[in-house]
């Protein structure tokens, strides 16, 4: 299958005539042939704040697995003539040619947006007018979280999904936006949640060992060693563990909680901050061990001072290229719906 990437700039463009242009520009390269369009989605990248980066060769290898139109928003200082919807576009399409009578394929487009003036505040109208219909339409949101306030009622009219990071900003920005979102018909999905899905099939093939499956299950006694900038995710899998396992949140502090099993009975943990994350389960004579070291996720199951068993598994080491292919993949993951609700979004503190 041949293809060729067609490439325009247009500096200082009103909204409207990007829009004319993502129209007219394929048709006019290609002779007034109006291709076959092979879009299955949106996908929005929201890069305000971030430092120079190779945007459009990030969306191209997104959109060589998911075709898509790809739209990075980059919206610069609002300094100046508010009422400006000027806007500094670079736009590419990706054409492909299945057999040579066949008519030509939209493959996946890119635009990449600096907005300026006015637009750098009130951008959503026109990405808006940018996306597909009838698809799918995540955007990743990349550069600094938004400030309270944050119109989710507007964006939620064009984008189905809103792709978080939490490792990197924390939760507490995105609260209102996923308590929001979901009447509101916009889905949240958060890359750390999927990085930390090595931790949760590590523990499900632990289970496959009576003593792990008990210990893990019915603990005593739960302790955790976590970066405190990276806290989030030990609150993700404190509530995994309590959605799957029916506990029930009774105190929360930032160095300790306490949950009730199923059975009623008492669960204390503590959190304590530690350069390399870690989770220990006690029950009875029974110690299970699970740390991240380097490249590794390991875990021990000691009895006293014997060891009955260890498992090792290899981190995952994707690119964030990788992590939002994978997203798109899978599509929303509701278990992860049902970890927030069990803990975080309950959180008194």
């Amino acid at each position: 299958m041949e293809s060729q990437t067609l490439h325009w700039d247009h500096p200082n463009i009103k909204g409207p005539e990007l829009l004319e242009l993502l129209r007219t520009s394929v048709p006019q390269s290609l002779g007034g042939v109006i291709p076959v369009t092979a879009t299955v989605l949106t996908l929005g990248l929201y890069v305000k704040g971030i430092p120079t980066t190779d945007w459009i060769g990030f969306a191209g290898k997104i959109a060589r697995v998911h075709p898509a139109r790809v739209l990075i928003i980059n919206p610069l200082s609002a300094d100046g003539d508010e009422t400006s919807t000027q806007v500094d576009a670079q736009i590419s399409a990706t054409i492909t040619y299945r057999r040579p009578n066949d008519p030509p394929i939209l493959f996946s487009e890119c635009v990449q947006m600096n907005l300026k003036g006015g637009l750098a505040n009130h951008w959503i109208d026109l990405v808006q007018s940018l996306i597909k219909s009838d698809l799918p339409a995540y955007l990743l949101w990349l550069g600094v979280p938004p400030l309270p306030g944050f119109r989710w009622d507007l964006l939620s009219t064009g984008f189905t999904h809103l792709v978080i990071d939490t490792e990197q900003t924390g939760l507490g920005p995105w609260k209102t936006a996923i308590l929001t979102g979901k009447p509101l018909g916009m889905l949240v999905d958060d890359l750390y949640w999927q990085r930390l899905g090595l931790w949760r099939a590590h523990w499900a093939n632990l289970t496959d060992y009576p003593e792990g499956l008990w210990t893990l299950t019915h603990p005593d006694k739960i302790v955790i060693e976590w970066p405190i900038s990276k806290a989030t995710g030990w609150r993700l899998l404190v509530g995994w563990l309590m959605d799957r396992l029916h506990w029930q949140v009774v105190d929360v502090e930032p160095s300790y909680m306490t949950v009730t099993t199923e059975q009623g009975n008492i669960v204390p943990i503590e959190i304590h901050n530690a350069d390399d994350p870690a989770f220990s389960f006690y029950h009875g004579p029974y110690i299970l061990s699970s740390q991240e070291i380097e490249d590794e996720l390991q875990s021990k199951l000691h009895q006293g001072s014997d060891v009955l068993y260890e498992m090792v598994d290899p981190c995952n080491l994707a690119d964030p290229v990788t992590d939002v292919v994978k997203l798109l993949n899978r599509g929303h993951d509701q278990l992860f719906d049902q970890a927030l609700t069990a803990l975080i979004l309950n959180e008194r503190v």
